[in-house]
């Protein structure tokens, strides 16, 4: 009797793949982009991505689906096509339409039938996916970006940044980017979601005093030598000013909490106290205080706080908060978009594009277009868009 022999690898790639083909499940991961999950199952399971696609796909797979490559293309897929991957995969449809944002109902692929598509990512600062932390994700996964650029990961020894292709920063060297992190937790825990926007505002701060090498320049630049990006400075700043943003946007929030308390009174003093924390007499009266002056025009007194309603607080902090914020989807640091709408690499003194619907007087548009410009006929509400300001 002849013995039974396994089937060449031509002949295997050339089977329609099945259920059996695909026994390893990978973990399903919140905010990841659709192509990093369909590597992954692939990977995992020793099979060519084009494969997988191809099972997705009636007729012949577009020349742009073959090419993918996770950190730099995203898949689109036809609900017919998210149907068989769920029966491949062994997952519930609306399990993995709640996980990966390119799977929502708004995003999925228009055409009929099965059928998948791919498309490089814009680069356009904060449209590019964010590689995921290997240490409490799984490595190789990328994530999302949504508008943002970069964020601590949630175990706090990683950054994740998707500029410049993507790339993480090991902070295990600096504890006190961790202990940024825990007290950014404490502030949203403490006030809500307007806690992040303020962190978001105070990040964009410290981003113009790097560079200008303002406040704490000494102190950021022995971070960077500490994470290794003494020759990549730039791309360490989001992380090494991390720990001055948390301290500002804790005292931003009590800047506008006593001042929801007292009426008429005036910032001068307020400049003081921040000078004085920081040791940089130029914040209250010198160049340091040109985007604090910007952010106390772009958050005039709106309101009081409810003092009798605590179980409402945290609304009502986020009612003291200028339109130009915008609730988040999600909860945790850097959910929250800034107001101060200046492009962390671009030019921070003048405009570097102007809005078709506003030509840059609107406040979000002062530097570049914002999604949100309130000329826009049809503006983005914040959950949906990208974020260029970040």
């Amino acid at each position: 009797m002849t013995p039974r022999t396994a089937p060449s690898a031509p002949a295997r790639k050339n089977k329609p793949l099945t259920t059996a083909d695909l026994p390893i499940r990978v973990p399903v991961i919140h905010g990841e982009t659709t192509a990093s999950y369909l590597a992954r199952t692939a990977s995992a399971n020793a099979v060519e991505l084009p494969r997988l696609l191809r099972a997705l796909h009636k007729g012949r797979l577009p020349a742009s689906a073959t090419r993918v490559q996770p950190g730099t293309h995203e898949v689109a897929l036809t609900s017919e096509s998210l149907a068989r991957l769920a029966e491949l995969t062994g997952r519930q449809e609306d399990q993995l339409r709640h996980a990966l944002p390119g799977l929502h109902p708004g995003r999925l692929h228009p055409a009929s039938g099965a059928a998948v598509s791919a498309r490089p990512w814009p680069q356009t600062a904060g449209e590019p996916p964010l590689p995921a932390c290997p240490l409490c994700l799984e490595e190789g996964a990328w994530l999302a970006g949504a508008g943002h650029r970069w964020r601590p990961c949630a175990c706090g020894r990683r950054w994740e940044c998707g500029d410049d292709g993507g790339y993480l920063i090991d902070t295990t060297p600096l504890p006190e980017l961790g202990r940024a992190l825990a007290d950014h937790r404490s502030l949203n825990h403490r006030v809500g979601s307007a806690g992040d926007a303020l962190v978001a505002d105070a990040h964009q701060v410290t981003l113009w005093w790097w560079v200008f090498r303002q406040v704490a320049h000494e102190t950021w630049r022995e971070r960077e030598d500490a994470l290794g990006f003494g020759r990549h400075r730039r791309r360490a700043a989001p992380a090494v000013v991390y720990p001055e943003a948390v301290r500002l946007a804790t005292l931003m929030d009590q800047w506008e909490t006593h001042r929801a308390h007292t009426p008429g009174i005036e910032p001068r003093q307020w400049l003081a106290d921040v000078a004085e924390e920081f040791g940089v007499p130029g914040i209250a009266d010198g160049r340091e205080a040109q985007p604090l002056s910007t952010w106390l025009e772009l958050h005039p007194p709106l309101g009081e706080l409810a003092a009798d309603k605590p179980a409402k607080a945290a609304e009502a902090r986020w009612e003291l908060l200028p339109a130009l914020h915008h609730r988040p989807e999600d909860r945790g640091p850097f959910q929250t978009r800034s107001c101060l709408r200046w492009v962390y690499g671009l030019p921070l003194t003048s405009t570097t594009e102007l809005c078709p619907h506003c030509g840059g007087r609107e406040p979000s548009c002062r530097w570049v277009p914002a999604d949100d410009c309130p000329q826009n006929p049809s503006p983005a509400s914040g959950k949906a868009g990208a974020e260029r300001s970040r």
